[in-house]
């Protein structure tokens, strides 16, 4: 059987990608966008900097052999999440599809699911190494290591996780890169705060607090700690005791859940409200 003049020639179309290898090369585009993307390291050094402030304060003896100025860099260590998933992705999403970038990566087949998990999974790598710096001047500080560092870790990736999600929320309200700057300031320094990351909660009104307690900065910073420290801690510094490897995951898992559940919340609201053209209402 012979081919016609007039047919056209078939053409070879690659194979579709699976969506876990779309995510993990664009995982790969995003940590090179990420270093050479001036805000993202205005965002970062932002993150640094919770671990400056502590280290001047006085570091007397709170839970253990575990001071006041390490819990503080402790919490800490739950707000770097914070600081970069709400700035960051915020930032860079708006500036894409200012550019069109988005409308064309749509086009071409990226769905949402690569691109938020693509940048999810910067936010939680970039985390979780400055937390070791993190570690490090703790131990430089006072000597203490993390009883927990697997629980450790994964207050520090649920707050990068769950806050990554709210900066993909804060995206689609803002129009151009700049405002994005400004929108994201927004609840960054409203967690940052009421969450026990620069003020402890402990100055604030007992009925405050127990709000408070609901918030997911206060969540993660309450699991680093308890964490850290191997102690109780969900109870307040003065019921603090020191607690097993089983005990300590138990009173862990209400916070555990709490920011699953603002996981939830946020990355259903960010899919349901997502812009790819800055002309779409």
């Amino acid at each position: 059987m012979t081919t016609t003049a007039t047919e056209a020639p078939a053409v070879a179309r690659p194979p579709a990608m699976s969506p876990l290898r779309q995510t993990l090369r664009l995982t790969r585009t995003e940590f090179t966008l990420f270093v050479r993307y001036k805000t993202a390291w205005m965002f970062l050094a932002l993150a640094l900097f919770m671990f400056v402030i502590p280290m001047n304060m006085p570091n007397e003896p709170v839970v253990g052999d575990v001071g006041s100025a390490d819990l503080a860099m402790i919490a800490a260590m739950g707000s770097i999440g914070l600081i970069i998933g709400i700035g960051h992705p915020s930032n860079v999403f708006t500036a894409r599809r200012e550019s069109l970038v988005l409308k064309q990566m749509r086009v071409s087949g990226v769905t949402q699911g690569a691109l938020f998990g693509a940048v999810t999974l910067l936010v939680v790598v970039m985390s979780l190494l400055i937390s070791v710096l993190g570690v490090g001047l703790i131990y430089a500080n006072s000597g203490a290591l993390p009883g927990d560092p697997v629980m450790l870790a994964l207050a520090i990736a649920l707050s990068a996780v769950s806050m990554s999600f709210l900066g993909l929320c804060v995206s689609p309200m803002a129009r151009t890169a700049e405002s994005a700057q400004m929108a994201a300031m927004v609840p960054m320094m409203f967690l940052l705060f009421t969450g026990g990351g620069v003020i402890p909660t402990a100055m604030f009104p007992d009925a405050f607090v127990e709000v408070l307690s609901y918030l997911p900065s206060t969540a993660a910073g309450q699991l680093a700690q308890a964490a850290y420290t191997g102690h109780d801690v969900f109870s307040g510094y003065e019921n603090a005791a020191p607690a097993g490897f089983l005990e300590l995951w138990v009173s862990a898992l209400p916070a555990i859940g709490l920011l699953l559940l603002w996981t939830l919340l946020f990355a259903v609201l960010a899919l349901r409200i997502f812009r790819w053209d800055p002309r779409q209402p």
